[in-house]
C-alpha cells in the first residue's frame, strides 16, 4: 500500500469529518483509483513570518491563513500535471472563500526542493530557513489569477 493510500485510508476521512480540514480528491473515473489529493484549513502564522507592509497589521493578532496541509500525487500518476491542477484547484477554492472571508492568503510547507521550485512558479514566497519551509501567496496575487 503507498504512503498515499495509506494516509488517506487512516487520516484523511478522520480528519475530515471531524472537520479539521477539509479532504479534496483526484479519482480515476473508471476504477475510483485515488490519483491525488489535497487539504484545506485555516492557520495562523505569526507576524513576523511577514516581510511586507502587512507584518505591521497583523503583529497583535497573527497572519490569518488557508492552509494546503497536504498536496499528494500518487507515484504512478506523477509527471502528468495533476499537482499543478491540484494546486491550482486549491487556490481557486481560495479564491472563492476570499470573497467571503478576510485573510491575508495561502500557506503550505514545502517537502523538498523540486515542489518549493514548483510552488514558487506560482508566486509563493519562502518565510523561513527551516528543512520544511512554510511558502507563503498573498491573496491579491491569487486573486489576479483567477480576475
Amino acid at each position: 500500500m503507498s504512503e498515499i493510500d495509506k494516509w488517506s485510508k487512516d487520516k484523511a476521512r478522520k480528519f475530515h469529518e471531524q472537520n479539521r480540514t477539509k479532504i479534496f480528491c483526484a479519482l480515476d473515473s473508471k476504477t475510483n483509483f485515488l490519483c491525488g489529493f489535497y487539504s484545506l484549513s485555516f492557520s495562523n502564522e505569526e507576524a513576523g513570518k511577514l516581510t511586507d507592509r502587512y507584518r505591521d497589521i497583523y503583529n497583535t493578532s497573527g497572519v490569518p491563513l488557508v492552509y494546503i496541509g497536504y498536496l499528494a500525487v500518487n507515484e504512478v500518476c506523477q509527471g502528468k500535471g495533476l499537482g499543478k491542477f491540484l494546486l491550482l484547484d486549491a487556490l481557486r477554492r481560495t479564491h472563492w472563500i476570499s470573497q467571503h472571508i478576510a485573510f491575508y492568503g495561502v500557506a503550505l510547507r514545502s517537502l523538498n526542493e523540486r515542489t518549493t521550485k514548483l510552488y514558487e512558479k506560482f508566486g509563493f514566497g519562502r518565510k523561513d530557513d527551516e528543512p520544511v519551509p512554510l511558502m507563503i501567496l498573498p491573496i491579491w496575487t491569487i486573486n489576479d489569477l483567477f480576475k
